[in-house]
């Protein structure tokens, strides 16, 4: 009977915010740092500004903090839920940059997912899963310490492309060609099909789990 009052209570409380903004200028990159926070990423072309926008869901009047600062030429966000028991908390992130403009994500449950972006990237995660589709650029780091899924197609040949989990599984779908592949798991052989082992390849392809499944593959 406990229970189910604080839940009324907790629904009865709960409240939803927007934000949204934008950055205009040249910048030397972005970072995100957003703890338990989902965010989807969008290649922006030859926009101007990297826009951004937030949901935020939580109850009792205690909403997530979010602190924007540049230094440096970088932009950086730092969000954070409360710590606290009664209430619930979550954040959505919608970021759309322009191309060439470096980023680097780091989340701890939240997940990370890509849409057409092209230029470096370096996201990090614990459990959260990444998702990365269209990428094209110079390089992709991609890891997961402790577990969450990764998944990359990318649009053109990487110079530098590793994706790193500990016991989720990575996928890699890239172009037709020869590339330097460093691929391994614990949990069986991994699954390439459709490119071409080289080590004087010009492109570099790293896939390792601790025990999930691997595969690299040509892409459509």
């Amino acid at each position: 009977m406990v229970a189910l009052g604080l839940l009324v209570w907790s629904l009865a409380s709960s409240e939803e915010r927007s934000v949204s903004y934008s950055v205009k200028g040249a910048l030397a990159g972005v970072s995100l740092d957003l703890a338990g926070a989902d965010v989807e990423v969008l290649g922006g072309g030859r926009a101007v500004a990297v826009s951004v926008s937030h949901v935020d869901r939580f109850g009792f009047g205690h909403g997530p903090t979010a602190q924007r600062t540049i230094a440096s030429g970088m932009f950086n966000v730092r969000s954070r839920c409360p710590h606290t028991i009664l209430h619930g908390c979550s954040v959505r992130y919608r970021v759309v940059v322009p191309d060439n403009v470096p980023l680097a994500i780091r989340t701890t449950s939240g997940s990370v997912r890509f849409r057409g972006y092209r230029g470096s990237a370096r996201i990090t995660t614990a459990r959260g899963d990444i998702d990365i589709a269209g990428f094209c650029g110079f390089s992709l780091q991609a890891r997961a310490d402790r577990g969450g899924d990764i998944s990359a197609t990318t649009a053109c040949p990487p110079p530098q492309l590793s994706l790193r989990t500990t016991t989720g599984t990575v996928h890699a779908r890239v172009p037709g060609g020869r590339y330097r592949i460093d691929a391994s798991t614990s949990g069986g052989e991994p699954t390439i099909r459709g490119v071409t082992a080289d080590p004087g390849a010009p492109f570099a392809i790293q896939a390792l789990s601790g025990s999930g499944a691997v595969s690299v593959e040509r892409g459509s």
